[in-house]
């Protein structure tokens, strides 16, 4: 093989202007869903049309067009793939059997259903959200379907796969974002993680997952932050560390109980008072705030 040839095989990952490598969420998807393929498969069981929800492993960007392709289907059921975007982390989400309407009934969710037709074992398609907050899908053939959502582009949100009805395969094929004059690719996971091998990790390395990462970090919040207030439960779901501080300065809500109280009520939990906006959350600050 050339020199030229091996440049051109290259992961995008490792150019300056490219996205990070996407893939489905290892540790958070639906009971009847197996992963497959360095992350980047998913397959659901066809006992079943349902329970077939995923999600992507990292927050994607505002405008960032995430890529699928349809894999395999079953003709025995009715209804085909479901896509959109969610506020709430994976690891934060109680999986129901369907995303619609068991999680787009809250604001903080949305999802549009992809007609049967777009589908079919080959089909490729791209959805997302734009700066106004509708959700748009675009099909290989061009076809596009915009609908609005709820959702605030400026806040973190990952992509929603619901494998639902006749669609029981789908492989992310990585995304892409127009930037100005040129266009940021991502790729696929596992071609990212052959690169990384190719350049010296050792095979068997333990990578930590996600939901150990998010633990530790919770560990080292109750351990560093001395202020009373700063150690406290999260005072709306009393399980996860307050690391969030609304606008009226009162830390005392986790990030995705932070979002769903600005949005919902609007009013501090503890003092009432009205909570500015827009807001800015950073959820993977140790300190994360939420300010006006």
């Amino acid at each position: 093989m050339t020199e030229k040839k091996k440049e051109k095989e290259r992961c995008v990952c490792h150019t300056r202007r490219s996205l990070d490598a996407i893939s489905f969420h290892s540790d958070v998807r639906g009971r009847l869903i197996t992963l497959s393929d360095g992350g980047r498969r998913v397959t659901r069981d066809v006992t079943s049309f349902c329970h077939g929800l995923t999600f992507s492993a990292r927050p994607v960007e505002r405008a960032e067009k995430v890529r699928l392709r349809v894999e395999r289907s079953d003709g025995v059921w009715h209804g085909a793939l479901r896509v959109g975007f969610a506020h709430v982390p994976p690891e934060d989400t109680l999986l129901p059997p369907l995303a619609i309407p068991d999680l787009t009934d809250s604001p903080l969710y949305a999802a549009v259903l992809v007609p049967e037709h777009l589908c079919r074992p080959g089909s490729e398609l791209q959805f997302w959200l734009k700066k106004n907050g509708s959700l748009r899908i675009r099909c290989s053939k061009g076809r596009t379907h915009t609908v609005p959502t709820t959702l605030k582009p400026e806040w973190p949100f990952w992509a929603m796969i619901d494998v639902y009805g006749q669609t029981t395969a789908v492989t992310m094929l990585g995304s892409k974002k127009k930037r100005w004059i040129f266009t940021s690719k991502s790729c696929p996971a596992h071609t990212h993680i052959k690169l990384t091998e190719n350049k010296g990790t050792q095979e068997g390395e333990r990578h930590v997952s996600l939901l150990e990462q998010r633990n530790l970090r919770n560990h080292q919040l109750d351990n560093t932050d001395h202020e009373a207030s700063d150690c406290e439960e999260c005072v709306v779901c009393y399980s996860d560390v307050a690391n969030c501080r609304l606008s009226c300065g009162h830390k005392c809500v986790c990030t995705p109980c932070g979002m769903r109280v600005h949005m919902m009520f609007g009013t501090c939990p503890l003092c009432r008072q009205p909570l500015s906006s827009p807001m800015s959350v950073h959820p993977s600050s140790t300190n994360s705030h939420i300010v006006c």
